[in-house]
């Protein structure tokens, strides 16, 4: 599907015009799309009831996780919706959102945004655009999944670092909230490998120790 869509239009003439930033600001100045804008503390869940599963969320500020069956399954990319790759299916997706760091976020109501969409001669391209990044997320997540252990943990830190490290001229500061449990959970390895590797990885001089702040050196860069 994807190939054939690409020999009809120009992929970065659509990238430009219907990215996540371009939809939301049209959404937000779309006097039929009601939005609102909710700071949720560390350590809540949301949503917690069926009426909130029908919101799509706008993350502008923050840390959080996505659960599926109780299990962390991916770190939410700040600026990018939470729920659009949902839209169209037939029930609102079961999925519950850990806030790892105080977030902001802009709530829309799910049916709102699906007619706002359909009414676009083009809006379809939107959720393709949307629907084509999970796929290629979900390639790489395939291909994370048969690396070694110890590789697995040391991409989940460069990522991390990457997204929401603090520089200093070490490299960057990884945000506390990513504790053993967490990054087992990320990684797909238990908590003890993850002590375990973390020894092997600051031999290598890829993390470094520096009281309470774990640093991911810049030789872990790709």
């Amino acid at each position: 599907m994807y190939l054939e869509l690409e020999e009809l239009y120009n992929m970065k003439i659509i990238q430009s015009k219907f990215n996540e930033e371009i939809l939301l600001e049209q959404l937000l100045n779309n006097p039929h799309v009601t939005s609102q804008i909710a700071k949720i503390k560390k350590g809540t869940h949301f949503p917690t009831d069926s009426v909130s599963q029908d919101n799509v969320y706008f993350l502008k500020k923050g840390i959080a996780g996505l659960h599926y069956n109780e299990r962390l399954v991916v770190i939410a990319d700040q600026k990018d919706f939470i729920g659009l790759d949902d839209l169209l299916a037939k029930e609102a997706p079961k999925y519950t959102i850990e806030v790892l760091e105080e977030c902001e976020v802009i709530v829309f109501e799910r049916h709102e945004i699906m007619d706002f969409i359909f009414s676009m001669q083009e809006g379809w391209l939107y959720l393709y655009l949307n629907e084509k990044k999970h796929h290629e997320i979900l390639i790489e997540k395939v291909k994370f999944l048969r690396e070694r252990g110890i590789d697995r943990l040391a991409h989940t830190y460069y990522d991390l670092a990457n997204r929401f490290g603090e520089p200093t001229k070490d490299g960057k500061i990884i945000p506390k909230c990513f504790n053993l449990r967490r990054l087992a959970e990320i990684a797909n390895i238990s908590a003890n490998s993850v002590a375990s590797f973390n020894e092997v990885l600051k031999e290598r001089g890829l993390l470094v120790k520096k009281g309470t702040d774990c640093i991911v050196t810049h030789k872990i860069e790709k």
